[in-house]
Order: C-alpha cells, then structure tokens, then sequence
C-alpha cells in the first residue's frame, strides 16, 4: 500500500509541475509580441511622425500589452520615449509606467509592454524629446475583461481541498485496517 501512494503522489507531483511551467510558458508568450501587430496608429508628437504597433487590440485587462513605436522619418539625432499607459475617464486605476528597449529592426525605435490594469478606455501617453523638441501623443486602447470560467470548473478547482482529504481519510482508514 506504502508504495501505492507514492506512486500517486508522484504522478500527482509530475502533472502539477506540467500545470505550472505551462503557466509559467504562457504567461511569458503573453508578453513577447507576434511578427503582425493587430493595430497600427499612425501619431503626431510634437515635430515627430511615429508608427505605433498594438501587438494584442482589444487589450487583456490584467495582463502587459505588448506594443512597438517607431519614427516614420530619420531623426537628426537620438530620441527618448517616454511611455505610460493612463487609465480614461470612468476606470477606476492609476497611471503605470511601461517598459520597454530599443527595438533592435527598427533604427530609433522601441518595443516594449504597457500594463493595463482593469478593463475600460485607456491612453498610451507616449512623450518623445529629440533634436527637434519634445512632443507628446494619446493613442486610445480599449482594456477588456477576460471572460469568466465556467461555474462546473470553478468548482472542480474549489473543492480540489475536500478531495484531498477525502483521499486522506480513506488512507487512513486502510492504514488503520491493516494493523
């Protein structure tokens, strides 16, 4: 019996490891945007012309939002983005910083993920300063909401603790006859 349940145990172990690094997976291929943006504005900031690419329209309220800027036209010099996502009127969030690199295809550029919060309207404020001064654009996004699980699944998981002690008392109980 002793060997039976560590056995269970590990094939138990096993497929919650395969649950967690395929969490883990595509919690991280969430962020990484696709060779196709699903939106491009085209903005004025300032004295700038900038291409912006949404990588996931609508946005995943709770989840980063992976996006690219790039200038339409050579600047003189480097610029410097500055990128936050602001949340619109109604939606109840604060402003959050996004993060981002120089994109290394596109000379000037930068790619990067902007957090959105909660679903609703928001802005990606994008701020660039360069030779030519410093300007600012709003580029709208819509945040939705993920749809719900289903109710049998979300008790399935829930009673998840009442299987493992029903499990736990039923080898008890064999334990407990075999002595």
């Amino acid at each position: 019996m002793n060997k039976v349940l560590q056995i269970t145990l590990l094939a138990l172990g096993a497929v919650s490891m395969t649950f967690l690094i395929g969490a883990i997976v595509l919690s991280a291929l969430a962020t990484i945007h696709g060779s196709s943006p699903a939106r491009i504005d085209n903005v004025t900031a300032g004295p700038y012309q900038l291409k912006v690419s949404l990588y996931d329209y609508p946005a995943n309220a709770g989840f980063a939002l992976p996006f690219a800027i790039a200038p339409q036209a050579p600047a003189q010099g480097p610029l410097t983005f500055s990128v936050s996502s602001i949340p619109g009127r109604g939606v109840d969030a604060t402003p959050v910083r996004a993060s981002f690199n120089p994109d290394p295809h596109t000379p000037g550029g930068v790619q990067g993920n902007a957090e959105i919060t909660v679903h609703g309207q928001w802005n990606l404020h994008i701020t660039v300063s360069g030779p030519a001064g410093q300007g600012a654009v709003d580029v709208p996004v819509m945040a939705t909401a993920l749809p719900a699980i289903p109710s049998w699944f979300g008790w399935l998981l829930g009673l998840i603790p009442v299987y493992g002690i029903f499990a736990f008392l039923l080898v008890q109980r064999k334990w407990k006859g075999q002595q």
